[in-house]
């Protein structure tokens, strides 16, 4: 059989249908023809698995891009000392954290961190009720007793010079304001003079600028410290902080140190001339 030059053979197929054998060719232009009817249909399914491995080879976001909050609840067990007054009362008081006479009747205390690579958005607020029935009125009075109703709130900004994500390691620059409110309830007993009882309430709000850091000793043990000083509305404050703590699995921090914060506001008849010191444990969580 003579071929056309370019053409294919024709290839011929033989079946057998009921005990009869019959011979079909077989179109090499058919098969072409069925491979590209099944090459369009699995054209999208190919194209949805592509799309999807493109999807998770991408790089996810750096984590140093992204914001960081923490937030740790404390209990600060404090002790008292300095001079409250409001005239004509005054006492002197001083109180340790051992002695019995000192009462923490409620308190609320906790630090709440946003963090975004290096720039650092931290507000701390305290809110407690102190007395103690052991303040020193003077030789005209036969006893007294002292109760103090203090709210602090701390907002403040930062920066950190340093940062070493890798060891946890960091140091840098805080400036804000220290809002108090404070509640002052003096009793004095008779004595050559009688007793006298006065309550005054007052509030105010220094500027304050400070440092802060934090390393790690071991993967799991930390040291951390905080120290500011300011002023505007009371004469002096400052503020010191040291401490570790130990972290528990990537989210929880068991925190200890030592605080002491010293105020001196001394305006209109109101003296609050105190020191308040004492170790706290906080808990801190991240997420």
């Amino acid at each position: 059989m003579a071929l056309v030059q370019g053409q294919q053979p024709v290839q011929p197929v033989s079946k057998n249908v009921t005990g009869l054998t019959v011979t079909e060719k077989v179109e090499p232009d058919r098969d072409a023809g069925t491979a590209n009817i099944f090459a369009r249909a699995s054209a999208p399914l190919l194209e949805t698995i592509n799309a999807g491995g493109s999807d998770a080879k991408q790089p996810q976001a750096d984590p140093a891009d992204q914001w960081h909050f923490q937030f740790t609840p404390y209990l600060w067990i404090v002790g008292i000392s300095g001079r409250a007054g409001l005239s004509p009362l005054a006492v002197d008081v001083n109180t340790g954290i051992t002695d019995s006479d000192i009462q923490l009747n409620f308190g609320f205390m906790g630090t709440f961190e946003a963090r975004k690579k290096r720039i650092v958005i931290l507000t701390d607020l305290q809110f407690s009720n102190l007395g103690t029935d052991r303040p020193s009125p003077g030789p005209l009075f036969s006893g007294a007793s002292a109760d103090f109703k203090t709210f602090i709130l701390e907002p403040q900004v930062g920066y950190r010079i340093f940062d070493n994500p890798e060891k946890e390691a960091f140091f840098g620059v805080l400036g804000g304001v220290r809002y108090w409110h404070l509640k002052t309830d003096l009793t004095v007993n008779a004595g050559v003079l009688p007793g006298v009882t006065a309550s005054r309430s007052r509030g105010w709000v220094d500027g304050i600028a400070g440092v802060r850091g934090k390393t790690n000793l071991t993967p799991r043990f930390f040291v951390t410290g905080e120290a500011d000083l300011g002023g505007g509305g009371s004469n002096l404050t400052y503020h010191l902080f040291g401490g570790g703590g130990f972290l528990v699995g990537r989210r929880y921090a068991l925190i200890a140190g030592y605080r002491y914060l010293d105020v001196n506001y001394n305006k209109d008849r109101f003296l609050f001339d105190m020191a308040l010191q004492g170790p706290l444990f906080g808990l801190g969580i991240k997420f």
